[in-house]
């Protein structure tokens, strides 16, 4: 009996699963959450359905809530391919909170979630040193953490800030009657387009007034519209703005993958921090196993 409720739960924990997929993969987050918490509630210790319901957090930006639950599936996991996963989206969450306090002028509350990246890819490294994703946001995430700390770019970040605040004042303040109801700062009437029907960049069956990614990047329309959304910023003057073009700078690579949660980078500088990563592979390596052997976690990590 005991054995034939507990393959019911798996039946319906792997039904809310796949409702979640679909979702999912129809970019419904919301609904996508929905049915990855109802997953959960079937069979809590469920990782593929808290993990699954972490990914939908935080693809509607709600990173704090995403964070906790990385963080508290990571405390149930002894596989170590696993515990790399949740740290290594715990990282992601505090670099994305990093960022949006420092759109808040919160400098204290931006280096504190950056400072928790830096530990969180730490510990992703601890069960994957090899991961060059990992690294390369380890890296990253020190960097921001460095440029937090420097008053003069703190200085300069807090000007185009307040510029981007003013801005959206004065936007909001025209009493137009223009509404943005995917809150991405495009006004509706720019990203319906001219046409007979509202524009759909990504063919996605979510026309872009309503879609918080029109091109289906991985980078939000707010990040890619620039300081004045009414006027969407076109990097390579091809007058297909930022938020529609998927290669913006046109130099052959897709921004997908140039994209590193939610910053982008030159390729010089990706250059270097690359090249910094191979050279500093042996000494990486040597304190992730120090810190390693002093960890409470056992694991059978063969270095």
């Amino acid at each position: 009996m005991c054995l034939s409720t507990a393959n019911i739960y798996s039946q319906t924990e792997s039904k809310y699963i796949r409702e979640g997929n679909s979702f999912y993969k129809d970019l419904q987050f919301d609904k996508a959450e929905v049915e990855y918490q109802k997953a959960v509630n079937e069979v809590p210790s469920s990782y593929d359905a808290s993990f699954n319901l972490g990914s939908s957090l935080y693809k509607q930006g709600k990173f704090d809530k995403a964070k906790e639950v990385f963080a508290n599936l990571a405390k149930s996991q002894t596989e170590t391919s696993k515990l790399a996963e949740c740290y290594y989206n715990c990282g992601n969450s505090d670099l994305e909170l990093s960022g949006a306090a420092a759109q808040q002028s919160k400098r204290d509350e931006a280096i504190k979630f950056a400072q928790q990246a830096v530990q969180d890819y730490k510990n992703s490294l601890k069960y994957d040193c090899y991961n060059h994703k990992t690294k390369y946001n380890y890296l990253y995430a020190k960097h921001l953490l460095e440029a937090l700390n420097n008053d003069k770019n703190w200085q300069d970040q807090q000007q185009q800030n307040q510029q981007q605040q003013n801005q959206n004042k004065d936007q909001n303040n025209q009493g137009n009657g223009d509404q943005d109801q995917d809150k991405d700062g495009i006004p509706d009437s720019v990203e319906k387009g001219n046409g007979a029907q509202p524009k759909d960049t990504d063919g996605d069956g979510i026309p872009d007034y309503k879609d918080q990614d029109s091109d289906n990047d991985g980078i939000s329309d707010k990040q890619e519209a620039g300081d004045n959304p009414k006027n969407p910023k076109d990097t390579d003057g091809d007058g297909i703005p930022d938020y529609q073009d998927t290669d913006s700078d046109n130099d052959g690579i897709p921004d997908s993958d140039e994209y590193r949660q939610g910053n982008q980078i030159s390729r010089d500088d990706a250059e270097l921090i690359l090249n910094a990563i191979n050279k500093a592979d042996a000494e990486t390596l040597q304190k992730v196993k120090e810190e390693n052997s002093k960890s409470k976690i056992k694991h059978d990590k063969q270095w």
